[in-house]
């Protein structure tokens, strides 16, 4: 297969026990030499292994809150308890569908918002007001269903309202100063914004305040194109358009941990997302086809992990990761071919990918950015 710069870059550049309810024991560790060495003692020592909970996982392992039996990185999350029952970063998720940047052929833009199978639950229009990238809002750690952060027209960020009230936060239009356009948009469990350029990463403050973070060579060394972030750590994953991929955060500044190779790109990718089981994905095209990949750190590549058969009108843009049910992960991409505007749904281990919603092909627009609406708030 051979790999083709995407058409909509070049369009896009263009323009505790209370909790818990009951104690666990600590552990028995004494001997009853009246009874033969059998300990029929009901008097408990302290619990001094390294899993405090006696759940099956220690901190090493994963255990978010080793003082609680009903935290663990294999429990199901519970919507109710207020606790990151599966230790993601997030509390009381609960996946209700997703939330689509569409731009009409008029260049009208909207936010689509689609339920979990698939049913149109609103249509936000924000107007000249262009969503390419987008993401929730996050106030006080909580995710903000009906606010999200945009990329305005390639040009600028703005905060967007239910009712489609479009409000600007930064701008980047002056190409003196800004030598390549902005692209992905994320927003961190504690409410910082970032936005990723083509050769530079930078953090928006609530005033419009840009503070550059790194930067690199977008001709010759890495194209930033998609921004996403985890909920557990606040690390933010950069994503280049042929491949490659680099982290943020503060302990650690950029790490470039793959870079691209510009003459024979492995992948063609516009976005990539994390998902709650800790992994950092991409929808792209390769020379094995379409499908999702995940990012290999110990063998520092990208591997497939679900692929599908398509054509070349169906490249996929952009992804949202739905990893409620961590034996089930359903990745959402959104595409567009002709007059047809199509969300695919991918269900981790399946090979396939369905349509989750399809237009009716009377509009000839794209849809682009795509975020999981769950409701979480995250752990502190």
């Amino acid at each position: 297969m051979t790999l083709r710069f995407p058409t909509i870059l070049l369009a896009l550049t263009a323009c505790d026990d209370v909790n818990s309810g009951f104690g666990v024991p600590d552990k028995d560790t004494s001997e009853d030499t009246d009874n033969g060495g059998i300990d029929t003692s009901i008097e408990d020592t302290n619990d001094t292994d390294a899993d405090q909970d006696n759940d099956g996982f220690s901190p090493e392992d994963g255990d978010c809150d080793d003082s609680d039996p009903h935290v663990s990185p294999v429990r199901e999350e519970e919507t109710d308890d207020a606790l990151d029952n599966d230790c993601d970063g997030k509390v009381n998720e609960a996946f209700a569908g997703v939330e689509v940047a569409w731009v009409e052929e008029s260049g009208a833009g909207h936010i689509l918002a689609l339920d979990s199978i698939g049913r149109v639950e609103a249509d936000v229009s924000t107007g000249a007001c262009v969503p390419f990238f987008l993401d929730h809002v996050v106030r006080d750690r909580q995710q903000v269903a009906d606010e999200w952060i945009i990329n305005d027209s390639l040009a600028g960020l703005a905060r967007v309202t239910a009712d489609g009230t479009c409000t600007a936060l930064a701008d980047f239009s002056d190409t003196e100063v800004y030598e390549f356009p902005p692209y992905g948009v994320t927003v961190t469990p504690d409410g910082t914004i970032y936005v990723v350029f083509g050769n530079q990463l930078g953090s928006v403050a609530e005033d419009g305040t840009y503070t550059q973070l790194g930067t690199w060579d977008a001709e010759t060394e890495f194209y930033g194109l998609g921004l996403s972030s985890d909920p557990l750590t606040g690390t933010v994953g950069v994503f280049d358009l042929y491949g490659g991929f680099a982290t943020y955060n503060e302990a650690d500044g950029l790490v470039f941990h793959h870079m691209p190779d510009f003459s024979a790109p492995e992948l063609s990718t516009l976005s990539g997302a994390h998902g709650d089981d800790g992994n950092w994905y991409v929808p792209a095209a390769s020379a094995a086809g379409y499908g999702v990949f995940k990012y290999d750190f110990a063998g520092e590549s990208w591997e497939m992990q679900d692929e599908w058969e398509n054509d070349n009108a169906w490249s996929p843009f952009m992804m949202a990761v739905d990893g409620s049910d961590k034996d089930k992960a359903e990745f959402y991409i959104t595409a567009t071919a002709g007059t047809l505007q199509t969300v695919w749904r991918v269900v981790h281990g399946t090979n396939h990918a369905d349509h989750l919603y399809k237009s009716d092909g009377t509009d000839r627009g794209s849809f682009y950015g795509i975020v999981v609406s769950d409701g979480a708030s995250y752990s502190p």
